[in-house]
Formats: C-alpha cells, sequence, structure tokens
C-alpha cells in the first residue's frame, strides 16, 4: 500500500501570528510617604503625615516664607530683696525660610494617523499618559527622602534657588555601632560635616571603613537611638496617645532586626509585633513593629523599600560623601552592593520637613502638526525640606533643626 504523502508545513509568511492586547505593566515598588502601593495590594496608609508641616494661605506670588520661632526663656530667678526692674528679658526668636521651584515632566503620543491606530487596540498612548500620575507620586517620595537626608528636595537645587537652597547633611546624625563620644559633630561646612560623619563610621568600625556586625540594626541599639534623639531634643510625635518617633529601615535591617538568631538581638518583651498593634497602626505601609523603650518614648518601626544609601570614601581626610536613592521608574542608583555602603534610615518626629505647593500639579499640552503629535505633560511648584531656624547674624552653633535624625547602619553579608 502506497503511504499517503504527508503535507509540508505552510509557508512562514502565510502563517498567522497573534498578539495579545492586554497591556503587561512592569512592578514597581512600595513608596511608605505617598499612596503608591505597589503590587501587594490592602487597606493601608502612609504614616502619619505629622512629620510635616504645610505651608498654606498665602498670595501665590509669594517668594519666599520666613517662619519665626521664639525661644523659651532662660534668665535667673530674682530672689531674696535685690529689685526685679532692669532683670526683665527680652523675647529673642530664630527664623527659617521656606523655598519652592518648579517641576514638569512629559510624554509624547499621536492623536490620530497611522501611528495612533498601531498602538490603539494596546491602548499604548493612553497608559502612557496614565503614567504621569504614577511617576509623579515617585516624584515626591524620591524628594521627601532627598530633603531628609541632605535638607532640601533636589527640585530645590537648580535654578532660582541653587544659590539659598543647595544639598547639604541633615544636621543630626547617629551612627550605629559608635559610642556617644564618637558620633558625629554638626559643622556648618558640609564638607568638614561629612568628614565628621565618615569619621564616626570609621570609628563605629574599630578603625575601619569595612561594615561589622555591631553596626546594624538590634534590640539595644534601639535604646541608644532614643536617648540620642531625646539629647538633640527631636520633637516626638503623638501615636497612640504615647510620645513616639517613626524609624524608617531597609529590608536588609529589618530582616536581621527580626531574625532570632541573630546573636546581637534581646528585645523580649519590649518589643511588640505587628499583630499586637492597634488596627489603624497595623495599616501603616510595611509597619514591622513598636519597640517599647526603657525611657518612655516608642519608636516604631517602617521598613523603607526605597530606603537612601550613603557612599563613603575612606582613603584619609578630607572624604567624600554621597547619597543614593530609587528615582521614578524604579531606576535604583542606590549601589547597594558596593563596598562600604550604608544604609541611611530616617527617624522621623513631628515637623520633620516643610512642605510649600503655591502652584499645584496640574497638566500641561503642546501639540505639533495640528494636534497629531501631541506633548502630554504634568508641572507644578513646589518646595520641600527640612526647617532650619537661625539668628540673624549666624554663628557655628546657632542654627536649630528638631525635626529629623539620620540612622546609619552597615550593609553586612547576611547569609
Amino acid at each position: 500500500m502506497t503511504a499517503v504523502v504527508a503535507p509540508g508545513a505552510l509557508a512562514e509568511s502565510s502563517k498567522i501570528k497573534g498578539y495579545d492586547k492586554k497591556l503587561r505593566m512592569r512592578a514597581h515598588l512600595k513608596d511608605i510617604y505617598v499612596n503608591l502601593t505597589g503590587l501587594f495590594k490592602r487597606e493601608t496608609q502612609t504614616i502619619p503625615n505629622a512629620i510635616y508641616m504645610k505651608v498654606n494661605e498665602l498670595s501665590k506670588g509669594t517668594n519666599n516664607v520666613t517662619i519665626t520661632m521664639k525661644l523659651p526663656l532662660t534668665g535667673d530667678p530674682v530672689t531674696g530683696n535685690d529689685p526685679l526692674s532692669g532683670t526683665e528679658e527680652i523675647p529673642i526668636t530664630k527664623h527659617g525660610t521656606v523655598y519652592r521651584n518648579n517641576y514638569k515632566k512629559a510624554v509624547s503620543s499621536e492623536d490620530y494617523g497611522v501611528r495612533h491606530l498601531d498602538q490603539v487596540d494596546y491602548g499604548l498612548y493612553k497608559q502612557h499618559i496614565s503614567d504621569l500620575g504614577i511617576w509623579a507620586q515617585q516624584y515626591k517620595g524620591l524628594r521627601i527622602r532627598q530633603a531628609g537626608l541632605e535638607t532640601f528636595a533636589s527640585n530645590l537645587w537648580d535654578g532660582d534657588t541653587s544659590a539659598v537652597a543647595a544639598a547639604k547633611w541633615n544636621p543630626h546624625f547617629f551612627i550605629q555601632g559608635a559610642t556617644d563620644a564618637q558620633q558625629p559633630t554638626f559643622d556648618t561646612s558640609n564638607s568638614a560635616y561629612a568628614d565628621n560623619i565618615v569619621d564616626a563610621m570609621i570609628a563605629a568600625g574599630g578603625g575601619s571603613i569595612t561594615p561589622t556586625n555591631a553596626q546594624v540594626m538590634t534590640y539595644r541599639f534601639m535604646n541608644k537611638l532614643a536617648m540620642r534623639a531625646l539629647d538633640e531634643k527631636i520633637w516626638t510625635l503623638d501615636i497612640a496617645g504615647n510620645d513616639a518617633y517613626i524609624l524608617t529601615v531597609s529590608p536588609l535591617q529589618a530582616s536581621i532586626f527580626s531574625d532570632p538568631t541573630f546573636a546581637t538581638n534581646t528585645g523580649g518583651a519590649v518589643w511588640k509585633d505587628i499583630t499586637q498593634l492597634s488596627e489603624k497602626i497595623q495599616n501603616w505601609y510595611n509597619v514591622l513593629g513598636c519597640f517599647k523603650t526603657s525611657i518612655g518614648v516608642d519608636i516604631y518601626v517602617v521598613v523603607d523599600h526605597k530606603c537612601p544609601t550613603l557612599h563613603p570614601s575612606a582613603t584619609a581626610a578630607p572624604y567624600s560623601l554621597s547619597a543614593g536613592y530609587v528615582w521614578p521608574g524604579d531606576r535604583d542608583l542606590r549601589s547597594r552592593n558596593t563596598t562600604n555602603t550604608r544604609d541611611a534610615g530616617m527617624l522621623w518626629g513631628k515637623a520633620g520637613l516643610v512642605e510649600w505647593e503655591p502652584e499645584p500639579l496640574h497638566f500641561v499640552k503642546q501639540d505639533e502638526d495640528y494636534f497629531r503629535v501631541m506633548g502630554h505633560g504634568i508641572a507644578g511648584v513646589s518646595g520641600i525640606q527640612q526647617l532650619h531656624f537661625d539668628q540673624e547674624s549666624p554663628t557655628s552653633t546657632s542654627i536649630e533643626y528638631y525635626g529629623s535624625m539620620v540612622v546609619v547602619f552597615a550593609r553586612i553579608d547576611y547569609n
């Protein structure tokens, strides 16, 4: 019997090719500071907004805002039969200035024609424009972290405000592993202050910049941090009726801290896991739990997936010190695997940052070729910064700021 001749494969040029019309999106990181939940969606909320001071009810034409602080009375009492007249204490004030600057972002699309039709089934351009909203949230989260670590958000580093709002390190630093005497002393010279910060990192490592286990997050460290915060007079938050701070940490530090096998962890009853907290607090993004310190202030630990990093050089002074951040689009520029990189957590108190937004975020458009090619954008005018108070004639020790503190941890091999 003659075999049936099998048909050949259909010509490649005639094969029907199919495409799924559903447009996929890359996952993005959660952000504890803005309403950006990432892949895992549940009823959550950002950390308390008491860490922000908002400036409002001002004319839109205001170029900058001066905020005045009155200092407390300090004079000695008059006792015995000495006369009170002539001993009157006059009011003493300090002031801080708040700035604002432009920020904007645009995308392009085609609103008619063949290139518009080529993508219409995917809804590519529609999603492209919608992504501006996510970009704006990510950018605000970035600016909050920049202002916490380097005093001013990056949109203030350029243009009209570049001379008055240059990046400079937070006046308060706590280096885990360093003794009280080894903690960095603030200096109005940013380069000299950076030297002091790196010197403290080296001292914490016993004379070496190399990260050690003694420089990671532990339970004993929490009491030391609380004492340092009170010494620096960081304003406390009111959480659940108690004085409290919020400490943001990287996923690495959170993993080490919650690891019962890690030798330096001895928390005991002072640690309250998330399941023991109130339902409202459980709904904060990434809250890990609460440490009840021995000095009467609570520290709520929140995991920041975008925790910034610090990159010190340690050959010899003068040192260099730079910060790394996650930028919009989850562009991770933190270089976490680089030798000697540190995590830069934040201890937040009340009014850690001030936000001024005289021109809220709004849409802008630009057309080409009779509205065929369109530029869709967002723009706004705002400033996010620390509010530093100083006297009319500043000195090296006259600056005052009580809103936050940078907490530096070593990134060790955790295997």
